[in-house]
């Protein structure tokens, strides 16, 4: 129980934290507090008394500065600031995330425009300023008319920019369609060649912790930096010191944005998990984490993303032993062994926590995981090379990514094939009955794997499916003609297509058939007729090619 010391600190700085953002009140943190250090004293655990309440109390004063300075700060316009992130919403929308002087958390701003904006540029924006109506400490958002940029990024930012765009450059003069968003997004978390139909298939084969950096990315990197040095017989304190060096250099290359860090995080611990580490224990490792990201970043308490990784990360290190030990009756390899139970041990346990985020389940998730869990490694090792010989002369990035290219060819394909399966996804039904009932049924797949009911699960598991292709139906068609359509000639003439347009046909037939629906930033489909020739479009917005490549 040695592991567990922390826990009860990370757990109560949680809930004052979230409970204070929430409130914006210190009366329910403090009660909190006043809670957990009573309870710490009645069993005479004087130690932990002082550890939850200190941390505690200072994650709430922290928090509560935050919001009082944000409460307090006025925004004049024009807004000016550092560009932190910026993130394609889809329909020509992209989210922007400012750094301004003295206010504790980014601006969200909503620039309807395809205007290029790199990570540290500083900008000054105009527009229209309204509350943020999402809870966290953060009181506005903005809606940008124009972006105007003061200075370009310099020093470290333009060399992180400039790596990325020459990556970026070699990708796309390297590699076909269906891994062009997959490789600059596995490797260095740039989603810019992500559209919104690439980005939706990945969530909804719970594949979107692939399509950027995450903690499965540093897991791997780590250990295999661990591996080498172990069999050149490098000392432990040595492959400590190196190991977190590479780390380092690595969170230099991607960036220091959130979501890097808290997959740096997770990742570590997650690493320590399935290694079954002797010298930090995993979950002492988590609270850990869990402490240092909400004291260097409040609003983390409410963020989706945060709860799904500590979720996750806790899943794999309470169920991997008890999941791996029941798998192990099936006649597989070792390798899948393991990565089943990671998989399942990641999506049973935050199943309640995305039925309440989206209200939507991937019945798939487990399958697709496994199915493309032996490409992530070779995709993270052999990209980082890539990205090293893109910034040397000669092009020889050229063989790297060649080489990883049916890689990410097939994890492409494994999620488009999973998108299909009838019922892949499941809506959740409204109010928290269908999160209870989400709950239960995980409790129960908990039980019945640990009692090795394998065969029953995977027969139940394809009985579910093979209903659903027997039921499986198209929506129906949309016949072209009765939209508001325009033909052209080439796909350069898209952008000057005008308003109310709501389906693009391009006569040009140069390039290779396309691997998935084309649409433009604005949602309206594009058919490619004497290239991809038969595509049908359906009342639900979908459209399929009659030879089944989507």
């Amino acid at each position: 129980m040695r592991e567990l010391r922390l826990l009860p600190a990370a757990g109560l700085l949680w809930l004052v934290v979230l409970s204070m953002i929430i409130s914006s009140s210190w009366l329910f943190p403090l009660l909190l507090v006043l809670l957990g250090v009573g309870c710490a004293a009645v069993l005479k655990e004087w130690g932990q008394a002082l550890v939850i309440g200190s941390l505690s109390t200072v994650g709430g004063m922290i928090a509560w500065i935050r919001l009082k300075t944000a409460e307090g700060f006025e925004l004049s316009q024009p807004v000016a600031g550092t560009v932190q992130s910026t993130k394609r919403l889809g329909s020509g929308v992209q989210l922007i995330n400012l750094q301004v002087t003295g206010y504790p958390v980014d601006l969200p701003v909503f620039l309807h425009s395809d205007q290029n904006v790199q990570p540290q540029t500083v900008v000054t924006v105009a527009g229209k300023i309204e509350s943020d109506s999402r809870v966290g400490i953060g009181e506005f958002t903005m809606t940008a008319q124009s972006v105007e940029v003061i200075s370009a990024p310099r020093g470290y930012a333009a060399w992180v920019n400039g790596v990325r765009d020459n990556f970026q450059t070699a990708v796309v003069n390297t590699v076909g369609e269906s891994s062009q968003g997959l490789i600059p997004g596995m490797v260095l978390g740039d989603t810019r060649l992500q559209d919104p139909v690439e980005t939706q298939l990945y969530i909804d084969t719970g594949l979107s912790h692939l399509s950027a950096v995450s903690g499965s990315n540093v897991a791997i990197l780590v250990s295999s930096v661990v591996v080498v040095l172990y069999y050149a017989t490098v000392g432990p304190r040595i492959r400590v010191v190196v190991s977190l060096a590479v780390l380092g250099i690595y969170l230099l290359l991607v960036g220091g944005e959130p979501s890097v860090l808290r997959a740096a995080a997770t990742g570590m611990v997650s690493l320590l998990a399935v290694l079954n580490s002797s010298r930090i224990e995993p979950m002492h490792g988590l609270c850990l984490a869990i402490i240092v990201l909400l004291l260097w970043d409040s609003n983390l308490a409410i963020h989706y993303g945060f709860i799904l990784s500590i979720t996750a990360t806790a899943g794999i290190i309470l169920l991997f032993p008890l999941l791996y030990k029941a798998l192990a009756r099936i006649p597989a390899p070792d390798i899948v062994i393991r990565a089943l139970a990671v998989a399942i041990a990641a999506d049973v346990v935050t199943m309640p926590i995305i039925a309440l985020m989206s209200r939507q389940l991937s019945l798939v998730a487990v399958l697709a995981n496994v199915l493309v869990d032996a490409m992530v490694a070779p995709v993270t090792l052999i990209g980082l090379m890539a990205v090293v010989l893109s910034m040397l002369p000669g092009s020889l990035e050229f063989f790297a990514l060649k080489l990883i290219e049916p890689c990410t060819y097939w994890i492409f394909q494994v999620a488009t094939w999973c998108q299909r399966l009838p019922r892949s996804t499941i809506d959740v039904a409204p109010g928290w009955l269908g999160i209870l009932w989400i709950v239960c049924a995980v409790m129960w797949l908990i039980v019945a794997l640990h009692y090795g009911l394998i065969k029953i699960i995977l027969a139940a598991y394809a009985v579910f499916f093979m209903l659903g292709l027997w039921n499986a139906r198209l929506p129906p068609q949309v016949d072209p003609r009765e939209l508001n359509y325009v033909v052209l000639d080439d796909e350069s003439e898209i952008s000057q297509v005008p308003a109310g347009i709501e389906l693009i046909i391009v006569r040009d037939a140069t390039g290779r058939a396309a691997e998935r629906p084309t649409i433009t930033p604005a949602g309206i489909p594009v058919l490619f007729p004497n290239r991809d020739g038969e595509v049908n479009l359906h009342t639900d917005g979908s459209q399929h090619a009659s030879d089944g490549r989507f």
